[in-house]
């Protein structure tokens, strides 16, 4: 019993030596001052604590003992004093004197007890310091990217044994499930970049080596003209992420928008780290979540680790993003590495998980850059970029492989050797080449010719059946031929014929297209062919189904076009055209019934037109990135200017009309931040002369569509009548999507998931003062319909009013699939 009581008090009493013991007091200057926010570091421990706004500080021990503690605060001198840790609280006060170094005066003030408000203030103050602490720099980055897709295993399907020139099926050895399994379910991109920078936001890439494994459509690759994820900026642009951008934690207006709490300090590599948590306020979609670590000495980002906010992101439903810098020898801080993590899920089938690493190396700051070496040319690539082999990656990776990637790049490797031999293409081609009736009643038929980068298409029976607003149904056949050129250059050539059931005429066009200069877009064009034609091609969809609508042409036309200079794009058109009326066709058909045509068919006397066309479009200071045969037009922050001229002769090749017609138009995309973005178009035409204008060739305004909302930035939405002019006009329309801006504070409203959009437009005829004005407001939600597919549906009010009648209120319903290649929508 003796012997389990002393067990006992040994016990409590080894337990009362490691009830925390606590170090408390006051940091002052010598003039009695508080110091705010210093530092208080324990030697022995690797960690400590920070003061508050009052220069009070509290440092709790576990144990008894010895302790080392440094007391250190930007502009005054640090201070080591040994304490002897007991059993009793210990208050101690602790004076720090002024540095004598001259540094910049520092005032830090919080507006809540936690230091994190008064570290991430200072950091911010400092933002632009740290942004031109290396004013230019030269580095090169390894970026991978990965894409996982977690699916159910599928069946064992049998293989075959041999492939062309006795090479083995990658498929056809006993793990070859599990080897297309594993092609099937990872994707991969690799790049070497070269990467330029000036200050405040020039860049330029040189992309040295590039190689894709698989589909690279679901990878993040970015651009850093486009965005660069610094979070010193007050805003982070995230194009092709998330329709808004982000609120920087740093930004100086971040106190309002986050909440922060330090969670500690701590030695790294001798630094002393804060780790701040970051909290939005209001979880909106310019918010992230996650945690800030600060350097104490120099207040620069160490590193950072962030969740964006899932109800703005465009595809992913997980992005997240971790930084980390580290020092030059000259103190500065800079990138060292970006990891970025996105996941999607396709119902419960797939999960698809990405990443990107890019890994920085080989700094060297303060570069000095050619004169005019950074302009509009934001990024390029050149044709040895894509011919990298695996020798060269084996040496230029800084981020290595996992097992299952380098097994991948192997067998892909491997394919690529078998497919690409000639035995396996012409093989292969022979296949492809081979009709069967299948494809001859459903896809139509190909003839591909693999060693010239040809093709010849059929189309499939169900083509040879076409509908026309004029007389019903059609009978004939479509053929194709396309060609590329090892320089880029394409050419393609395609015909048609058919005849009508209701009225046995005949009717056919032969198109052609040259692409002489990939790289400034340089094309030109052939076409010729008698068809039906609408007055209005851009009418309403229902107006385009009556006959009434329609006259009929003969037509060859030229044209060309071409990019001048970077931004500026020249088009020219010429074309003869015999035009009659169809008052002598049956027009009747089965959409009769469906769609009333109460207007009969416009006659005319049958003439000849020949009309020019030279138009110009100007988009100031366009950055694109320049491949090998190609060029990738990014856009501007100016507004594309576009001025069209349009003539119709009189005499020339027999021609009956005479008229000039001008127009002048201007578009643009805004971006305001965290509240939106707007688009819009503006345009002012007129007739110089319309000494001979016939009804076709007057400026027409397309009649709005009942119930479906028509782009909003080419059309109106409650226009009741198609309009036309022979004089000036005047047309605006404009759009803004706010990206959640409006309901981000309306908490039930939010979980929905719907975003606000508004807009209005206003166009204004001379001839007999006719204005017409419309505003509209609605609702936009997003759906997922697939791993990588969205469709927007819109619900629209519009309140519209003109100079002739009563105004008028619609509904208007939109639907709309997000373009995965620009990873934008339509408007």
């Amino acid at each position: 019993m003796t012997r389990h009581l002393l067990l006992i008090v040994l016990m409590l009493t080894a337990g009362t030596r490691l009830v925390g013991q606590t170090v408390t007091g006051r940091i002052l200057n010598e003039f009695d001052e508080p110091v705010p926010f210093a530092n208080v570091y324990v030697k022995q421990l690797a960690t400590g604590t920070i003061s508050d706004d009052e220069g009070s500080y509290t440092v709790n021990f576990r144990l008894d003992g010895e302790y080392d503690l440094v007391f250190s605060s930007l502009g005054y001198e640090a201070r080591t004093i040994s304490l002897r840790v007991g059993t009793d609280t210990l208050v101690y006060d602790v004076r720090l004197l002024t540095s004598g170094v001259e540094l910049q005066e520092i005032t830090v003030s919080a507006s809540g007890r936690d230091p994190a408000y008064g570290i991430v203030r200072e950091a911010s103050r400092r933002r632009d310091e740290h942004r031109r602490a290396v004013a230019t720099y030269r580095t090169e980055i390894y970026l991978k990217a990965v894409e996982e897709i977690d699916a159910a295993a599928p069946k064992p399907e049998p293989s075959a044994a041999v492939e062309p020139e006795g090479r083995p099926d990658p498929f056809a050895e006993p793990a070859g499930a599990a080897e297309r399994a594993l092609l099937d379910g990872l994707n991969m991109v690799e790049m070497k970049v070269r990467l330029n920078y000036a200050y405040p936001r020039h860049y330029k890439e040189e992309r040295l080596a590039y190689s894709t494994y698989g589909d690279s459509r679901g990878l993040f690759l970015p651009v850093f003209s486009e965005t660069d994820f610094d979070f010193y900026r007050n805003l982070v642009a995230l194009p092709g992420i998330a329709a808004a951008p982000i609120i920087s934690p740093l930004s100086g207006t971040a106190v309002l928008t986050y909440t922060f709490e330090l969670e500690s300090s701590d030695l790294e590599d001798g630094q002393l780290v804060y780790r701040i948590r970051v909290t939005p306020r209001k979880v909106g979609n310019s918010t992230v979540s996650g945690y800030l670590f600060i350097n104490a000495e120099s207040y620069t980002i160490n590193r950072l680790e962030f969740d964006l906010p899932e109800g703005g992101l465009r595809f992913s439903d997980r992005f997240t993003i971790n930084q980390r810098y580290r020092p030059l020898p000259d103190g500065d801080w800079v990138l060292a590495e970006q990891v970025f993590t996105y996941a999607t899920e396709q119902g419960k089938k797939k999960t698809y998980r990405g990443s990107t690493t890019l890994s920085y190396s080989g700094y060297e700051p303060d570069y000095v850059f050619p004169d005019r070496f950074f302009g509009n040319e934001v990024a390029v690539t050149t044709a040895a970029a894509y011919a990298r082999d695996s020798s060269y990656w084996n040496h230029g990776r800084t981020v290595a492989l996992t097992a299952d990637e380098q097994r991948m790049v192997h067998l892909r490797d491997s394919i690529h050797a078998v497919t690409s031999s000639e035995a396996y293409r012409d093989s292969m081609e022979a296949l492809y080449n081979r009709v069967t009736l299948l494809e001859l009643a459903l896809d139509g038929v190909e003839f591909r010719d693999y060693r010239k980068k040809r093709s010849l298409y059929i189309g499939p029976v169900t083509d040879l059946v076409d509908f026309s607003p004029v007389g019903g149904w059609r009978l004939g056949p479509y053929v194709s031929r396309y060609r590329r050129y090892p320089n880029g250059q394409e050419f393609n050539v395609s015909g048609s014929v058919d005849i009508g059931l209701a009225n046995l005429d005949v009717q056919g066009k032969l198109a052609t297209w040259y692409r002489y200069d990939p790289f400034h877009l340089g094309d030109v064009s052939l076409w010729a062919g008698r068809e039906f034609e609408a007055f209005n091609p851009n009418d309403a969809y229902l107006n385009q189904l009556k006959a009434s609508n329609y006259y009929l042409k003969d037509k060859i036309e030229i044209g060309q076009q071409r990019e001048l200079v970077n931004g500026l794009y020249i088009r020219t058109n010429l074309s003869l055209r015999d035009r009659r009326p169809i008052t002598g066709y049956a027009t009747g058909s089965l959409i009769d019934d469906i769609v009333v045509d109460e207007e009969p068919t416009v006659d005319f006397e049958r003439y000849q037109a020949l009309i020019s066309d030279l138009a110009l479009r100007w988009t100031p200071a366009q950055r694109y990135m320049r491949e090998p045969n190609r060029k990738v037009v990014l856009g501007s922050k100016w507004p594309t200017f576009s001025l069209l001229y349009r003539r119709g002769w009189h005499g020339a090749l027999s021609s009956d009309i005479r008229f000039d017609y001008v127009q002048l138009a201007a578009e643009q995309n805004l971006g305001f931040g965290a509240l939106g973005n707007s688009s819009y178009r503006v345009q002012v035409g007129t007739f110089l002369n319309t000494d001979d204008l016939r009804f076709v060739d007057i400026r027409r305004f397309r009649d709005s569509d009942p119930v479906l909302y028509s782009d909003p930035l080419t059309t109106f939405q409650s226009l009741d009548a198609a309009l036309a002019t022979s004089d000036l006009f005047f047309e605006l329309h404009h759009i803004h999507h706010f990206n959640g801006a409006l309901v981000n504070n309306i908490p039930l409203v939010k979980k929905t998931g719907v975003r606000t959009v508004a807009g209005g437009g206003l166009l204004y005829l001379r001839e007999n003062n006719f204005r017409y004005q419309e505003v509209f407001a609605g609702l936009e939600r997003v759906f997922k319909i697939g791993a990588r597919r969205r469709l927007r549906v819109g619900v629209y009010g519009v309140l519209a009013d003109d100079s002739v009648g009563a105004p008028s209120m619609d509904y208007k319903v939109s639907f709309d699939l997000i373009d995965i290649w620009k990873k934008d929508w339509r408007f």
